[in-house]
């Protein structure tokens, strides 16, 4: 192979061995790993492999499905350039003629320019933070009334329980019933705020079953129960944030953040590179370092005229981009009501009553305005 010339290698039906080390080694994310995929997405015969090489080193390694018009990539929260996406979108079209649309759910692109028609729209964020090289560090780096407040509750919590134990577990010996506990805390915790807990009794097998290939899990025991809790899935040294959760009885102790900020020290002691937050725009997290990396939704299309050909499809994604983008806009000005004109806050205080509906249920909501 000569110098710079970079070949492509496409796996139809299957994903070889080696991919495995090569997604983790190239992006480094629990959502574009195999474990990941073989937990939820159900590696199957439709699933296809995509490397781009050149003589130094992997530039891309995709996986996807072949829907017939449309190519579905399975990687999320990655990163590429123009010309990686440009090469991808034009092998794909070469090889199947019928394929219209190829469909990223997650990816940076920013500033990129593509040889394709396209759509892209914010679809989520990970709020990450690069690990400095000891506990000591990272406490000396966060903000003052950060560390007065982390050190005043840990003194408070040892004198009032001193009985108090922190544990962590990792990878094979994490205990299945420690990830449910965690998860129980999560849904008491919601219920608290009239919410509902997403996480079901499958979703509750695939994530202990991710963790225990490759994780992590702190917990809080006072008197032989778990009071507080942190799932992490792992992919070599980052560290990724499913749950932190604590039981509401304890709110005053702050053992969320603790265990939390506690979790990133064992993290760091571990070497980890960085620790991902995950999506959510809690404060906690800014506050814990944590830096946001936005992702968007990237819909390429053949031509102009495929692009019209799908074009009821093309409206959905463009009006649920906008709303979202428009959505998390409102959002931003509820949680910072100093910013934007009036129109929009009281646009902001729209939604959060919108979103009291939701969560609380609409007669009950009612009964109280």
């Amino acid at each position: 192979m000569e110098q710079g010339q970079t070949t492509i290698s496409l796996y139809e039906n299957a994903v070889p061995d080696f991919v495995e080390p090569e997604l983790d080694a190239l992006y480094g994310h629990v959502f574009s790993s195999m474990s990941q995929f073989r937990v939820y997405d159900g590696i199957d015969g439709n699933t296809h492999t995509y490397v781009a090489q050149d003589s130094s080193r992997t530039k891309a390694v995709l996986l996807f499905r072949n829907d017939g018009r449309r190519v579905q990539v399975l990687n999320e929260q990655i990163e590429m350039d123009a010309a990686e996406i440009n090469r991808f979108a034009r092998h794909v079209f070469s090889a199947w003629p019928d394929v219209d649309v190829v469909k990223f759910p997650a990816i940076q692109a920013d500033g990129a320019q593509f040889a394709f028609p396209h759509q892209q729209f914010y679809r989520t964020e990970d709020i990450v933070l690069k690990l400095p090289p000891t506990p000591e560090d990272y406490l000396a780096a966060l903000g003052k009334a950060t560390r007065k407040n982390f050190k005043y509750h840990g003194n408070r919590l040892k004198r009032n329980f001193p009985q108090l134990e922190f544990e962590v577990f990792i990878d094979g010996r994490i205990p299945e019933s420690h990830v449910r506990d965690i998860i129980e805390l999560n849904r008491a915790r919601m219920a608290t705020k009239n919410k509902e807990s997403e996480i079901d009794t499958a979703e509750t097998g695939r994530l202990a079953a991710l963790v225990r290939g490759s994780g992590l899990v702190s917990v809080m025991i006072l008197d032989g129960r778990v009071v507080a809790g942190t799932v992490c899935s792992r992919v070599g040294r980052n560290y990724f944030m499913h749950i932190n959760a604590h039981d509401p009885a304890y709110d005053d102790a702050r053992l969320g953040k603790l265990c939390c900020y506690m979790t990133i020290c064992d993290c760091i002691k571990r070497g980890g590179k960085e620790f991902h937050f995950m999506w959510g725009r809690f404060e906690y997290k800014y506050l814990l370092l944590g830096v946001q990396r936005d992702y968007d939704e990237l819909t390429i299309y053949r031509s102009h005229a495929r692009m019209l050909l799908h074009s009821a499809s093309a409206f959905r994604i463009a009006y649920s981009g906008y709303s979202r983008a428009w959505k998390f806009r409102l959002l931003d000005l509820a949680n910072n009501p100093d910013d934007g004109n009036l129109l929009l806050r009281a646009a902001a205080r729209s939604l959060n009553f919108l979103r009291t509906l939701k969560q609380s249920g609409f007669r009950s909501a009612v009964m109280r305005h």
